[in-house]
């Protein structure tokens, strides 16, 4: 295991000496020494220690503090303050800075290797705190579902940009403002308000799923057809803190729906005309057959279905099964779609292999994998349009397409991809 990176900042050179030789004989790997604030922080912006230990009066513009405060900020390195100062002024403002620990001059080996593990150790933590939060951040904005979070008293704490473009309303006008004045829904088409669905699953304290069609309308007078869970939001403990509105746009759905009836509408009107024909030819073929020999009679038949054997149907496209899966292949989400064309559930799916959940055949039975490495190392986008099969868990098949492309962070590195899958009719 490599040893611990550290950069001194301290002005007094034999105290600074001193302190590199304890620390090498600890075991650390001392990087550097710097005397000033402005050295150091741009030697440490070069060398990026694992740790500064930073003496809070030093020579120069720039005291100890100030020199730590940009280090925290900007580059999100440790430091731990050195001072002979112990007074309540100096250490007030040494704690706005929050560092991860103090060593008072003079210091004992004792001391400085148990500041040195406590705050290595904090800082290990705080680093995956912080990977995971931004992880969950990014995964949220990704999401194509809106989410707005409240607070017990159903005031907006959060939401994500699907919430902000479906109602209108950027966050910074929503946030502490009523859910009830942002997520303005009725039901169905009446024109009449629907009770606030967050405020009901705060006072109820359980999830509420909506049960009809509701319409959203927007900041511009947009409307549309949404549905929508909200759930509250509770610690540790068990104290609720809050809850958590998630809600899709799903006019195009509803739209689709009433084009499938209308061509159900239509088609049913076909059959009836056709089988109308049907009858009438099965009358003149009935009359005919006691007039013509049995290769007429199949002339005949074959003439009659021929004539109502032109019936076309389309069908509409499906809505599409959605799984996102991290850097690893390890798949990190699965919607309510693709858990039903899978017959995986995001319990059981959670973490494993994608090549566990997505098994792909051809109509020749031949095993596909799907290309993800370009997709996440290149950022490439993959499709697969046709002639595949997907292999549900229980073993049914159904032909889809499928589209993998990734997902990036706000500096745009890859940190996943999603893959969405829709059935091919």
């Amino acid at each position: 295991m490599a040893a611990t990176r550290v950069w001194i900042v301290e002005d007094e050179a034999i105290v600074a000496m001193d302190l590199k030789n304890r620390l090498q004989a600890l075991g650390y790997d001392v990087l550097g020494i710097s005397s000033y604030g402005e050295d150091a922080i741009e030697k440490v912006a070069l060398h990026k220690p694992d740790l500064v230990m930073m003496d809070i009066v030093l020579k120069g513009e720039m005291d100890g503090i100030t020199a730590a405060g940009i280090l925290r900020n900007e580059m999100e390195i440790p430091v731990i303050y050195l001072t002979a100062y112990a007074d309540e002024r100096t250490i007030g403002r040494a704690k706005v800075t929050e560092p991860y620990g103090y060593i008072l001059k003079p210091f004992e080996e004792r001391d400085v290797l148990t500041v040195i593990e406590i705050a290595l150790y904090k800082a290990s933590m705080e680093k995956k705190l912080r990977e995971s939060e931004r992880w969950i951040s990014t995964m949220i904005r990704s999401m194509g579902e809106g989410i707005i979070a409240t607070d017990t008293e159903a005031m907006i704490k959060f939401m994500n940009p699907v919430a902000i473009e479906l109602t209108g309303i950027t966050d910074k006008d929503a946030i502490g403002k009523p859910s009830s004045k942002i997520f303005k829904i009725e039901t169905g088409d009446t024109g009449h308000h629907a009770p606030d669905p967050v405020l009901r699953a705060l006072i109820d304290q359980k999830t509420i799923i909506s049960e009809e069609t509701m319409t959203l309308t927007s900041r511009d007078g947009t409307r549309r057809y949404v549905e929508y869970t909200v759930a509250p939001i509770r610690d540790d403990r068990g104290s609720l803190f809050g809850s958590v509105l998630i809600f899709r746009d799903i006019t195009e759905r509803i739209h689709a729906e009433e084009e499938l009836e209308r061509h159900r509408e239509h088609l049913e009107e076909l059959v009836a005309e056709r089988t109308s024909k049907l009858r009438k030819a099965n009358k003149k073929l009935e009359q005919m057959l006691h007039y013509i020999d049995m290769t007429e009679q199949r002339w005949v038949e074959e003439t009659l279905l021929s004539e109502v054997a032109d019936l076309d149907i389309t069908l509409l496209p499906a809505a599409e099964g959605v799984i996102s899966i991290d850097r690893e292949e390890n798949i990190i989400l699965i919607n309510r779609i693709a858990e039903e064309m899978t017959g995986w559930t995001q319990e059981d799916a959670d973490d494993l292999p994608v090549s566990s959940v997505l098994l792909l055949v051809s109509s020749a039975g031949d095993i596909y994998q799907l290309p993800l490495d370009s997709v996440l190392e290149k950022g490439t986008i993959q499709m697969l349009d046709e002639d595949w099969y997907l292999v549900s868990r229980s073993g049914g098949t159904n032909p889809v397409s499928l589209k993998a492309e990734p997902i990036r962070d706000h500096s745009m590195e890859i940190i996943g991809a999603t893959i969405a899958i829709r059935r091919i009719s």
